[in-house]
Order: C-alpha cells, then structure tokens, then sequence
C-alpha cells in the first residue's frame, strides 16, 4: 500500500492529472450546453395530443396521388414507430439527465479512454526517460511490487477519471434537465427494431459493456510502457493503437468471412456494447461469452508479458 500510495501522490504532482479531470468536466458542461440549445425545452407539451396530429396527417399524406413509393414506404415507417411510441408510453420529447447522459456520457467515455492511456503509456517509461529508475529499484521492494503498485495505480486512476465523468454528467444533467426517473422508458438508438428500453437501465449496460474493452486497452498502455525506455515512444504507440483500433476492426470484419482465424484478433472484441441489443452481431457465431473469453486470454498475456519483460529488463543504461 505504502508502494501504491507513493505512486498515486506521483500522478497526482503533475499538473495534466488536474488538467485531465478539468477537460472531463468542462466536456460534460459543454455536452449539456449543446444539448440544450439544439433541443427546444417541449416538456409541457401534449405529447400524446401532437403524436395523434401527427399521425393523421401523414395518413392523409398517404392518400395523395402524386405520392411515389419510396415516400409511401418512408410515411408508412414515421406511422408505425409514432403508434409504437403511444402504445409503449415513449415522450419522444423526453429529455431529462438520464437521456442526457445515455446519449453524451457514453461518448465522452472516449476521452476517458485517452487520458488513462496517455498516464498508464508513461507510468514504467517516465521512469527510464527521467533517470529515475535505479533509485526506485533498489528500494527494499520485490521488482514484481513494484510494478504491481504501478499497475493498481493505473486503474485506481482509470476508476477516478470514469467517476469524475459520471459525477459530473449526472449533476450537470440535474442542473440543465432535471432530475428524470431511472425507469423512464425511450426507444433504443442502438437497435434498428422498434424496441423500447428503460434509459437508466441502457446507459449503464453502455458502461459496463464499455468496462472490459477499457481494461483490456489500460492494460496495453501499461505494457508498452514497460517495454519501451522512451517514453515519448511508448505513449505514442499507445495513442496509435488507440485511434487505430476501430479501422482495424472494419479491415478484420471484412475478412472474417474467408480467415476463420481472424475471430481471435483482438480488435473486434474490444467494444461489447453492439451486444447490447441483440440485434448487432459482429460475425457469424459471435457471442458476448466468446468475446469475453478472447479478452479475457489476451488481457492474462498482456500481464504475463508486462511482469516478465520488467523482470528480466536491464536498468544499467
């Protein structure tokens, strides 16, 4: 613990941690801001009463002659999710701190990702750039410690920076919406049935499906930053496979299909949330439990490789 604590007030002497947890905030304010003024505020409004009035026009809109097809089957569409709306109880108009963060909150987990492997990618390597090194290691501490502490560190500091997001999204979301109910029901934007969903229900399944993917991304920040001295390099390999990690994903499901090998790699299985709704499948025989199974194994390599390769890593230069 002493080796952890020391750790964290070293993450904590450097002025980008505050600048991190300032840009979450200032992300989440200006998120509620957008959504504020892109959105008119029609929370009085007769929702029912308009759907109907909606609804009757684009029927008398269906009886027009000159109406082509494709517009028919367009109306026909903006009918049948306006009825499925009413028949469910679905304001469409809904918008509350739970709405607000089922649909900002979610993306702002991205910045998340990048402070934690800008920090985790510089944890090891800051130490070899600095010099620093030598003079941690000869502390009276198994060099396993003193890497464990390192990495209990990273996700202690991956935990903070998830928190302060959610702390943040959620005060913010009361100040600029109002304090919605958890249960309040919205149609899911990440389906393409008309599926109804309990909002506070679906943003935290979008964050725990988020979680495994996170961990697994922390945890290859943190061996490449055991691998390299530099730590320029490190952090920005880390950046790379970061921002690379979605364009990987699309070349791999597009080769799937003839590779069968390919369902192992990595990449497809770094987002778990197209699980979600059960509508999305990455590829044929794709399941949640496969794919935490294939991020389970790579994260027990990443581990293995991190803690052998700083056992065995040579400090004399």
């Amino acid at each position: 613990m002493s080796l952890v604590k020391n750790e964290w007030m070293k993450i904590f002497s450097k002025v980008s941690t505050y600048i991190f947890i300032a840009f979450l905030l200032l992300a989440a304010l200006g998120a509620a801001v957008i959504d504020y003024k892109l959105i008119p505020d029609e929370t009085n409004k007769d929702w029912k009463q308009e759907l109907n009035a909606d609804i009757k026009e684009q029927e008398k809109a269906l009886e027009a002659k000159e109406i082509s097809e494709e517009e028919k089957a367009a109306i026909m569409e903006d009918i049948n999710y306006n009825k499925q709306l009413l028949a469910d109880n679905i304001n469409p108009d809904l918008n509350t701190n739970w709405t607000y963060m089922a649909e900002w909150t979610t993306l702002l987990t991205s910045f998340v990702t990048l402070f934690v492997v800008i920090v985790c990618s510089s944890l090891v390597s800051s130490e070899f750039s600095d010099g620093t090194i030598k003079q941690l290691l000869i502390r009276p501490y198994k060099r396993w410690k003193i890497l464990l502490s390192k990495y209990i560190t990273s996700l202690l500091f991956a935990a903070l920076l998830l928190a302060s997001l959610l702390i943040f999204s959620y005060l913010i979301g009361i100040i600029f919406f109002g304090n919605g109910s958890y249960s309040d029901k919205i149609m899911d934007p990440a389906s393409f049935e008309l599926s109804p969903v309990v909002v506070g229900e679906h943003f935290a399944d979008m964050i725990v499906y988020w979680i495994p993917g996170f961990l697994v991304i922390t945890t290859i920040a943190f061996m490449l930053s055991t691998l390299f001295k530099n730590q320029a390099l490190a952090v920005g390999i880390s950046i790379f496979i970061l921002f690379a990690s979605s364009t990987l994903n699309m070349v791999i499901q597009s080769f799937i299909g003839k590779y069968e090998w390919l369902k192992f790699v990595l990449f497809p299985h770094l987002d778990l949330r197209g699980y979600i709704s059960g509508t999305i499948e990455m590829f044929d025989g794709a399941t949640l439990g496969f794919s935490m199974g294939v991020l389970g194994i790579y994260y027990l390599i990443f581990l293995a490789l991190t803690f052998f390769f700083f056992q065995k890593k040579d400090i004399t230069n």
